[in-house]
This record gives C-alpha cells, sequence and structure tokens, in this order.
C-alpha cells in the first residue's frame, strides 16, 4: 500500500510551474479581435474563408443548419495569416425542435432560433468571393451548405481534418478540440463561431520546419486528386468501405473517397477484388480546385 504523506500532499499544492514537463498549461483561444497576425505580407495574398455550421443531426438530406459562421482571413504566399477581413454568424429557425442532444451540445434552444434566417444571397455571394473555403470534416458542412446555396455547387473547400497529415506533424488525433489542447490552448464553447476561433488558432499554429499548418494545408488540398465513388457497392460491404476511409454521399447515395491519381489503380483492383467483382465500374472524376480559380 502507497502512504501518502503531508509532504505529498504538499507537494501537490505547490503553484505550476512552466518548465515542468510533467504539467501542462492550457490558455484560452484568443478573441478575433486580439488574433496575432503577421505585420507584412509576402508576395500575392489570398482570401479564404474558415467556415463551421451546427446542425440539427447528421443527415444532410433531413436535418438543417441551426448555426453558422464565416471568418474571411488574408495569406500570402508563405502561409502566413496577414488579415482578417470579415467575421460573421448567424442563427437560423429549422422549422422543427431542436434534439436534446444538440441543445446540450451547442447551448442553442428552440427559443433561441424561433424565427432567426440566414440572408442567403448575402451569405452565398460572401462565399463565392473567395478563393477556397475551409472547414474541419468539410465533407459534412459542405453538404448542408449546398443545400441550402445551390450556386456554391463544385466551389473549392479545403478539409482541414483531411488535407493535413496532423500525425506527421507530431499530433495525436484529428479531433478539433484535442488538437486545440495539444497547441496548449483550450475554447469552452460549442457553437458555429467558436470552432471556427478553435480551427483559426490551429490553422496559424508554427511547424517544426518553420511554416503553419494552413500553408502547409493549401499546398495538399491544391495538388491534384480524383473522387473514387464505389458505384454498385454491395449493402453487405459497407462495413469493408467504412474501414478502408470511404464516405457516405447521402445525396447521391454513395460511397466515395479523395485519392492521389497515383493511387487510383490500385484502388480499383481492390474494387474489383474484395467490393464487387461483378457489378459495374467504380467512377473516377478529377478534383482540381485550385484551377478553377486561376
Amino acid at each position: 500500500m502507497t502512504h501518502l504523506t503531508d509532504a505529498t500532499y504538499a507537494g501537490a499544492a505547490l503553484p505550476a510551474r512552466a518548465d515542468d514537463p510533467d504539467i501542462r498549461i492550457l490558455r484560452r483561444v484568443s478573441a478575433l479581435t486580439d488574433f496575432p497576425l503577421t505585420e507584412r505580407a509576402t508576395g500575392t495574398v489570398r482570401r479564404v474563408a474558415v467556415t463551421d455550421t451546427e446542425t440539427t443531426g447528421t443527415d444532410v438530406v433531413h436535418d438543417e443548419i441551426i448555426d453558422i459562421a464565416v471568418v474571411v482571413i488574408e495569406v500570402d504566399e508563405l502561409g502566413e495569416i496577414v488579415g482578417i477581413a470579415s467575421a460573421g454568424q448567424a442563427l437560423r429557425d429549422p422549422g422543427v425542435p431542436i434534439p436534446p442532444h444538440i441543445a446540450r451540445l451547442t447551448g442553442l434552444t428552440d427559443e433561441d432560433v424561433r424565427g432567426k434566417t440566414i440572408d442567403l444571397d448575402r451569405l452565398e455571394r460572401l462565399l463565392a468571393s473567395v478563393e477556397v473555403r475551409i472547414a474541419h470534416s468539410a465533407a459534412f458542412d459542405i453538404g448542408f451548405i449546398e443545400n441550402l446555396m445551390p450556386g456554391l455547387a463544385g466551389e473549392a473547400w479545403a478539409c482541414s481534418m483531411r488535407d493535413f497529415d496532423w500525425a506527421a506533424a507530431g499530433f495525436d488525433g484529428a479531433k478539433l478540440g484535442y488538437l486545440l489542447t495539444q497547441i496548449g490552448r483550450f475554447n469552452t464553447a460549442h457553437r458555429a463561431m467558436a470552432d471556427v476561433v478553435t480551427l483559426l488558432h490551429l490553422l496559424a499554429h508554427r511547424l517544426p520546419h518553420g511554416g503553419t499548418v494552413i500553408g502547409d494545408l493549401l499546398a495538399s488540398a491544391e495538388r491534384p486528386t480524383v473522387r473514387f465513388e464505389a458505384v454498385g457497392a454491395p449493402f453487405d460491404r459497407r462495413g469493408q468501405l467504412k474501414a478502408r476511409g470511404y464516405r457516405w454521399d447521402a445525396r447521391n447515395r454513395v460511397w466515395w473517397t479523395e485519392l492521389a491519381r497515383e493511387d487510383c489503380a490500385e484502388e480499383e483492383r481492390w474494387f474489383r477484388q474484395d467490393i464487387a467483382p461483378h457489378g459495374p465500374l467504380p467512377r473516377m472524376t478529377p478534383i482540381t480546385w485550385h484551377q478553377r480559380h486561376r
């Protein structure tokens, strides 16, 4: 049995030292008005929209946006955030009661959103005016946003969860809040703007090579890839597809993944062997978002 002495308790009560390897200190995220910016831009500056949505659920066909936030930032050629051009958030009445688990997660109530609407024309113009939009787990947000604003279909997105290799950068996991703690920050809210502010801190994080997360993220997202759709995949193969990283596109009712061009031949061999030996060929569509903006 371990005996705890008065000295043990006294040691536990000592104030934390910043250089103590057994203690990690977390600091609250900065407000947008205090967000640290690089003072001088290098080269061409691009406008990027960082966005997040809160919804009544995860079904893009049946659920609705109840909260959306967009912050437009200016990023130079070195991946430095040099300006915040605009920031806004809006609530939306979904026309149905907010499920209890969503209310607990977001803190939003039916009363908070009752009668609230989004100026969709204004928001669509804003999102269409930037070079690229960024969201964490972007496939989720894209579906809901395009449902409200079909004019944005096919616009360029980068996913801060999938288009950046967090593990290679020394991080553990890829969930937004967990990543934030690993850079020594915390955020107590789970609303659209709070999540955007969290993501901004991660995007501005300085990597060991001297660049930023957003610099590497945009470079990765610009590389041409292919949307590989598992057309005709049997229902009982959905577990294998999900385990391999495929996502379900509820609108088009197909499992899909995004691959580098050079990986498509091997993926097709796997698909024909393990998923649909006698079914239709998979559908492959090039994704080159950066070419649409040059």
